[in-house]
C-alpha cells in the first residue's frame, strides 16, 4: 500500500551541471557554477502496483500524484483544483490541419487561467511548508496572477513586478488577488528582471520565478495528466508555448520519471513554439548551441511568452528538445493569430494568442511534413483569452445597435 503520509521524499536540492548539492533547502543556485538547482525526488520505491493504487484516487488534481513532488508537509499543500485540464479531440480542427489524431490540452480553464497554476501549487506549498511570509515573482501576466492567487490562499502576502504596457487585464486580476502589483518602466530582461534580483536579495522574498526548483516541478504534471488521459500511450509529439523553457524540461522529467520506473515503454517528442519575435530557444537549436544566446525580444502579440533571455532553464529546455529527437519552431505573429482564430472558431476554445501558438506551430509542421498525418499530437493550450481581449479585433460596426425589427436584423445578418 501506498504511504497515507501525502508527502514527496526530497532527496536533495543537486545541481545538473556539476553535480553540487546544497545543505540548505532554501538555497536555489548552485555554488559553484551557479545553475539552478534541480529538486530530486525519491521515487524508486514505486512500483505498478503503486499506479494502479494511484488510479483508485478521487482527486483530480495534480496532488493525485503527491508523491512526485517535493513536499513533505501534507498540512501545507495550496489547492485551488489545478490540474486534470480536459484533453480534447476537436475533430473539426484536426481535420483543418490534417493531423488525424490531434488533442487539445485545455488549460485555459486552470483556477486563474494559465498554465502557471501547476507550478504555483507546488511552489506556494513549499513556501507555506519552508515558513516564508512573502512570495514575489516578475512577469508578463499570467505567472502574476497565479503568483497572487496561490499567495492569497497560503496566507502569504504577494508582490509581482509587471513591466509597462502588460495587459490590464492580467494586472487588474494580481490586484484582485491582494496582490501589490509593481509596474516598471523598462525593459523586461534588463531593467525589470534586474530590480526584481535585487529586491528579492534585499527583502528576503520567496522567489517564484524559474530559478526556484520547487515551483519548476509543478510542470511535471502534464506527463502523469497524459498517462491517465490516453490510457497507458504516450504522445508521438507534445508541443508547447514556450517562453522560459520550464515546461519543456518539466515535462521531459515527468515523462523520464514514468519511463524510469517502467510505467510506459517509449518517451514523446518536445516541441518549443516560440514567438519569432522573441525566439531564442530556436535560434540557439538551429546553431547547434549548447546553451541560450540571449536575444532582444520585440513586440509581440504574444505577450506571455515575450522572453529573449531564459536564463535560469533555457539551456536544459534545449538539452530535452535534442534528447526527445524534438525540435523548436518560431511562428509570426500573423500565424498565432490565425491559430487563435481556428481554435476559437473550430474547437470552441478561446485561448490568448500565446496559449495558441502550439496550434501555429502545429499547423507549420504539418505543413513541413515533420508531423505524420496519423500521428498523435498533443497541444498543450496555455492561457484564456481573457487574459488579452485586446488581440481580438472587432469592427465598430460589427458592433453597432440595431432598431428593433425584423428588416433591420435581416441586413444586419446579410453583411455578416
Amino acid at each position: 500500500m501506498l504511504t497515507e503520509t501525502f508527502m514527496g521524499i526530497l532527496k536533495a536540492l543537486r545541481c545538473p551541471k556539476c553535480g553540487w548539492e546544497s545543505p540548505a533547502r532554501t538555497t536555489f543556485r548552485c555554488s559553484f557554477c551557479s545553475a539552478v538547482l534541480e529538486a530530486i525526488v525519491e521515487i524508486d520505491y514505486l512500483s505498478k502496483s503503486h499506479l494502479l493504487e494511484i488510479r483508485k484516487r478521487t482527486d483530480q488534481t495534480i496532488w493525485r500524484w503527491f508523491e512526485f513532488f517535493p513536499i513533505e508537509d501534507r498540512s501545507a499543500v495550496v489547492s485551488l483544483g489545478e490540474g486534470y485540464t480536459p484533453l480534447i479531440k476537436a475533430a473539426r480542427l484536426s481535420e483543418k490541419l490534417r493531423i488525424a489524431r490531434l488533442h487539445l490540452k485545455n488549460d485555459t480553464v486552470l483556477p486563474t487561467g494559465s498554465l502557471k497554476d501547476r507550478s504555483n501549487s507546488v511552489g506556494l506549498s513549499k513556501a507555506k511548508e519552508l515558513g516564508f511570509e512573502t512570495a514575489a515573482v516578475v512577469s508578463t501576466g499570467n505567472a502574476a496572477a497565479s503568483v497572487a492567487a496561490y499567495s492569497a490562499a497560503a496566507g502569504l502576502n504577494s508582490v509581482v513586478m509587471v513591466p509597462k504596457g502588460t495587459s490590464l487585464s492580467k494586472m487588474l486580476q494580481a490586484c484582485a488577488y491582494g496582490a501589490t502589483v509593481v509596474v516598471v518602466d523598462g525593459d523586461f530582461d534588463h531593467d525589470v528582471a534586474g530590480l526584481y534580483k535585487n529586491a528579492v536579495r534585499e527583502f528576503g522574498w520567496y522567489d517564484c520565478l524559474s530559478t526556484n526548483p520547487y515551483r519548476d516541478e509543478g510542470k511535471k504534471s502534464y506527463a502523469y495528466e497524459l498517462l491517465d488521459q490516453l490510457g497507458d500511450d504516450v504522445p508521438d509529439w507534445i508541443i508547447h508555448p514556450t517562453a522560459g523553457g520550464t515546461g519543456v524540461y518539466a515535462m521531459w522529467k515527468g515523462y523520464n520519471e514514468l519511463f524510469s520506473l517502467g510505467w510506459i515503454d517509449r518517451l514523446p517528442r518536445l516541441v518549443a513554439a516560440q514567438s519569432e519575435a522573441a525566439a531564442p530557444i530556436v535560434a540557439a537549436l538551429e546553431k547547434g548551441l549548447t546553451d541560450i544566446e540571449p536575444v532582444a525580444a520585440r513586440a509581440t502579440v504574444a505577450e506571455s511568452i515575450q522572453v529573449g533571455n531564459p536564463i535560469s532553464v533555457g539551456w536544459r529546455a534545449l538539452e530535452a528538445i535534442r534528447s526527445s529527437k524534438g525540435t523548436a519552431v518560431a511562428l509570426t505573429d500573423d500565424e498565432i493569430l490565425e491559430a487563435q482564430s481556428l481554435l476559437a472558431r473550430l474547437a470552441g476554445i478561446f485561448a490568448e494568442p500565446a496559449g495558441a501558438v502550439s496550434v501555429a506551430a502545429a499547423k507549420k509542421l504539418r505543413e513541413k511534413g515533420l508531423i505524420a498525418r496519423d500521428g498523435l499530437v498533443v497541444c498543450n493550450i496555455t492561457g484564456h483569452g481573457l487574459k488579452q481581449p485586446s488581440a481580438i479585433k472587432v469592427s465598430d460596426e460589427e458592433l453597432r445597435p440595431i432598431a428593433p425589427d425584423l428588416n433591420a436584423l435581416r441586413r444586419r445578418l446579410a453583411d455578416k
